[in-house]
């Protein structure tokens, strides 16, 4: 339990510190991008049909942020655990979980973009050679 505990306390400490770094209206504009870029990722791929075959990588981006978070946090936290510098362990591991999160932001805009210019797949085309079935339209043609 002690794990999830440091977890949840560092993401709040990262969240200040986020502040203090780019201010409240920058860690606002921040955020608001990491979960725009996870929507339109996501949900905006299901606008036209085809968007979703063209980048399917975008519905990986909500299980990949907690993921990669987790895994980030116990490298954190194994770093802490082996008796590094923890002002130089906070340093390293805020610069990767910038640079994660950043590449998050970065997949989801370029999801939605890719799949929305991607071409829509051609219509099917009919066979050239099909007729009807004799007996599919009665036509009576009388001189």
């Amino acid at each position: 339990m002690a794990f999830w505990g440091n977890l949840f306390t560092e993401l709040g400490a990262r969240r200040k510190r986020l502040r203090e770094s780019f201010g409240e209206r920058g860690q606002s504009v921040f955020e608001l991008a990491l979960l725009s870029a996870l929507i339109l990722g996501t949900v905006g791929l299901l606008l036209h049909p085809w968007m979703a075959g063209a980048a399917p990588w975008g519905f990986a981006l909500p299980v990949l942020l907690p993921l990669g978070y987790v895994a980030l946090d116990a490298r954190r936290q194994r770093a802490l655990g082996a008796g590094q510098d923890e002002d130089a362990v906070r340093k390293t591991h805020d610069r990767l979980t910038l640079v994660f999160v950043s590449l998050i932001i970065v997949a989801g805009i370029g999801a939605f973009a890719y799949g929305l210019a991607s071409e829509p797949p051609a219509p099917p085309q009919p066979d050239p050679g099909w007729q009807p079935p004799e007996d599919a339209v009665s036509v009576d043609m009388s001189e």
